[in-house]
């Protein structure tokens, strides 16, 4: 395996030399079929053909509506390939959203699933720039020619490719624009501290519509020349059978994923040994998720941070010692500042913004200069995102700055308090946020799904946290839910929760339709 630095290199100049260096090496493994380098590379060129055709040209947008498959591999390449920016759409966007973006990005092409597409064709009328819809079930793209009869244009680092477009839980989704200099250099980063043996077998069981299945998995594993096995969703037994399975090196998922993994009926009997890095990321890990993790399968999982704009903190194995709870240290060429509201610099120990300078920084977003502006202001991408740093170097996160609590003075961070809950053992979600109070500006309240069979009431909850977090800091109140409302990543949706904290009148009769 090698780490390609080539001045000018872009991402699919990485497929093609992979394609020459190991042509008959599995590059993607999906259920029962697998393409390697050498195929993956001449079906790509044939894609990219196919869109020239259809009178495609570098700098235009190409939206894909793809669930998990090769199909949206292949699509992402082929755009790069002819230099056409690549807007891969969330499969879990409702209409509108998915109107909305295409929109915004001013796609002329619309490439996905029939089932997918469906609600867009019936739409059509409102889609004025978008010129086509192609329908790419499985398959599809085998029936296009076998020979490239066109010249492929030369494409630059620099050059646009991929807008991805946020959840937007507090606005409209914003375009988060990635170049193929900034998206190479993310690889890179991942690839000089992780080495590139852990992608020898990457398992993507993450959307690749999102940012860390696509970059961090993806791109990372196609640079370092290794296999990646895709699975069509997450599905907590699937993803344990195919680490066994298949021998994988490299996997991760967010909190709601390796909570399911945790769960799923007969978790300790899979084999996870071929597993060096297991990462797990998309909003802080509860220290008890990670502790029942290590104990039930004997894999550390190693906490990542980050977001659409930019991946910039791991805690992986060759950065030394690890810091149980921390989210580890800036890696790559990524440096951090932690910042006050005037950018001044904190001290160690003080909590501060997240300031992160790096070659794989956004580009800014698309059609959006005041939002650009007021990221990157100061020359580095301002995450919103609050940690310290303690004497060592190592970051802890402390929360979000619009999601900290402030109760009579005091600022609470809501995972803290997350944290506590999950270690009852009838817990299964938490997602805790401030609720209005003229006395004290904020009170903590807790909204808990229980696991199935469970029982527990508020106050055996409030006893627990009591007995292990400050006074001030524990939940004044706690409503049970069934389960609690999660974005398009997964993530419990506090902002979700905040708004039903506002508005509601009687807490714990109030629900989530």
């Amino acid at each position: 395996m090698r780490l390609f630095k080539g001045v000018g290199m872009t991402l699919h100049a990485v497929l093609h030399e992979n394609a020459k260096a190991f042509p008959d090496r599995t590059w993607l493994r999906y259920e029962s079929a697998q393409w390697s380098y050498a195929d993956g590379d001449m079906i790509t060129s044939r894609i990219a053909a196919w869109l020239m055709g259809l009178g495609i040209r570098a700098g235009d947008r190409v939206a894909l509506l793809f669930t998990n498959c090769p199909e949206l591999v292949f699509c992402y390449f082929a755009c790069f390939k002819i230099g056409a920016v690549a807007v891969p759409l969330n499969t879990r966007f409702r209409t509108t959203e998915l109107i909305y973006a295409i929109n915004h990005s001013g796609a002329v092409l619309l490439v996905g699933q029939h089932d997918l597409c469906a609600p867009l064709l019936e739409a059509r009328a409102q889609l004025p720039h978008l010129a086509e819809i192609a329908i790419a079930d499985t398959g599809t793209f085998a029936t296009l020619p076998c020979e490239v009869v066109v010249e492929l244009p030369m494409v630059g680092e620099s050059q646009l490719a991929v807008l991805m477009y946020t959840s937007g839980t507090t606005a409209k989704p914003k375009g988060v624009m990635h170049s193929h200099g900034t998206l190479k250099r993310q690889s890179e980063n991942f690839l000089a501290v992780l080495g590139t043996i852990v992608y020898a077998q990457t398992l993507v069981s993450l959307p690749l519509c999102h940012m860390a299945a696509f970059s961090i998995f993806l791109l990372s594993a196609t640079e370092a020349g290794g296999t990646v096995t895709i699975l069509p969703r997450f599905e907590p037994g699937a993803v344990l059978r195919s680490i066994g399975e298949n021998r994988i090196t490299y996997a991760g998922g967010m909190p709601v994923m390796i909570n399911a993994m945790i769960n799923c009926p007969d978790a300790g009997t899979y084999d996870l040994s071929s597993l060096r890095v297991f990462v797990g990321g998309g909003d802080c890990v509860p220290l008890e998720l990670q502790n029942r993790f290590r104990e039930l399968f004997g894999v550390v999982v190693d906490e990542l941070c980050g977001m659409t704009e930019v991946i910039y903190c791991n805690q992986p194995l060759n950065l030394g010692e690890r810091r149980p709870g921390s989210i580890g240290k800036p890696f790559g060429d990524v440096r951090i500042r932690l910042e006050d509201a005037d950018g001044n610099e904190v001290a160690v120990g003080e909590v501060g913004e997240i300031v992160v300078h790096s070659g794989a920084v956004t580009l800014g977003y698309w059609n959006d200069p005041e939002n650009t502006k007021a990221a990157l202001k100061r020359g580095g991408m301002h995450t919103g995102d609050l940690a310290w740093r303690d004497a060592d170097g190592f970051l802890w996160f402390a929360g979000r700055s619009k999601e900290i609590i402030i109760r009579g003075g005091s600022n609470i961070s809501p995972g803290e308090v997350e944290d506590v809950l999950y270690t009852h053992p009838a817990v299964d979600e938490v997602g805790v946020v401030g609720v209005p109070c003229t006395e004290l500006g904020q009170r903590v309240r807790a909204y808990v799904a229980l696991k199935p069979g469970a029982r527990a009431t508020d106050k055996d909850l409030m006893d627990w946290a009591a007995r292990k977090i400050a006074a001030y800091k524990v939940p004044e109140s706690i409503v049970f839910l069934a389960t609690l409302p999660k974005g398009s990543t997964g993530k419990v949706l506090r902002t979700a929760l905040r708004d039903h904290a506002s508005n509601e009148r009687n807490p714990k009769q109030s629900s989530f339709a």
